[in-house]
């Protein structure tokens, strides 16, 4: 079980105004997605209506009883997902492309992101030096975006992180956090005190909070993208390692995870963006305790994973109503990372 780190920076995690970031040239983007892979982004368009309306029918819809959120197929119920075989403490509601006229608030606030998804995708391309444009690769993804929900929990009952270290595997995570005036619990590591990849963020990590600050969003880089640029001969791009820190009060967020198109070719091997996350998929397995195995009898059964998480141990997070993660199960399996 993953313990609260002591080393964090208390330095205020800066914001970058979008008009400047979509010239490609500003060095403290440039420095701080070498740092962290992250920053925060200011006067980006996204409506604070849209954004608003969202968080309140998150509220709305995560107050129902269980029974009626757990009709909804792509609810993922409380302490459902787990990293590392820590359970998260939260419950989440993924909205595909294809479910979002079913959430017209989720609808509304993904059609203001989807606006600047463009322009983000170009100056980030700039600003890593990449040989190509990300837009190009953005024309019929399948992004998605999650409604995420931590109740309040008692401080004595809950020492660990919310959410531990991990990485999420897409191109991008734009996560919306509500402006509670303090650290709402994201915190991102300093990349150069993190393994590059096979092992756990460890004791030595750095981990800085990220303000929500007043109407503005945190750009994340994901697994996908490193693995596309290495792919194109581009070195150096690393993805954010990132974790929900401890704490006590009820939290929501909101993330969009911004994929590329299933047909993209991210590695010299052929591997596509669609065979990246389908075998990623299917090397995720649990133990089946729903079936009678003895210890040296355990059977080894797939199951749905969480939208977007990789860890840090490239051990992907489990999503099913009983799901216990194997730990030797995927010991051998050289995940794409």
């Amino acid at each position: 079980m993953e313990k609260t780190q002591p080393q964090q920076t208390r330095a205020l995690f800066p914001a970058i105004d979008f008009a400047q970031f979509q010239q490609g040239n500003d060095p403290e983007a440039r420095e701080l997605l070498k740092q962290y892979g992250a920053f925060r982004l200011r006067n980006h368009g996204i409506s604070i209506h849209a954004k608003d309306n969202c968080f309140a029918f998150a509220r709305t819809f995560f107050s129902q009883s269980d029974d009626l959120k757990s009709k909804v197929p792509s609810f993922s119920g409380f302490e459902r997902e787990k990293v590392r075989g820590s359970p998260i403490p939260k419950e989440s509601l993924y909205v595909s492309k294809d479910d979002l006229q079913t959430y017209p608030a989720v609808q509304a606030l993904y059609n203001d992101i989807d606006r600047i998804i463009p322009d983000l995708l170009r100056a980030l391309s700039t600003t890593l030096d990449l040989p190509f444009s990300l837009d190009e690769y953005h024309v019929n993804s399948d992004d998605e975006v999650a409604l995420h929900h931590y109740p309040t929990i008692a401080g004595v009952e809950r020492t660990r992180n919310r959410n531990p270290a991990h990485r999420d595997f897409g191109l991008l995570t734009l996560l919306i956090q509500e402006d509670t005036e303090g650290n709402n619990g994201l915190e991102v590591a300093d990349l150069d005190s993190t393994a590059q990849r096979g092992s756990a963020v460890g004791s030595s990590a750095r981990f800085t909070p990220v303000e929500p600050g007043e109407n503005e969003i945190t750009v994340m880089l994901g697994n996908m993208l490193p693995k596309m640029a290495k792919g194109k001969g581009c070195e150096g791009v690393r993805a954010c390692v990132h974790r929900v820190a401890a704490g006590e009060g009820e939290r929501y967020s909101i993330a969009c995870f911004i994929h590329a198109d299933g047909r993209t070719v991210l590695d010299n091997e052929g591997t596509t963006a669609g065979e990246h996350r389908e075998q990623w998929v299917s090397r995720s397995q649990v133990l089946d305790h729903s079936m009678s195995c003895t210890p040296d009898e355990d059977r080894i059964v797939s199951m749905t994973v969480a939208r977007g998480y990789e860890d840090e141990e490239d051990l992907p997070v489990i999503r099913s109503l009983d799901a216990i993660q194997a730990p030797n199960a995927v010991d051998d399996v050289a995940l794409l990372g």
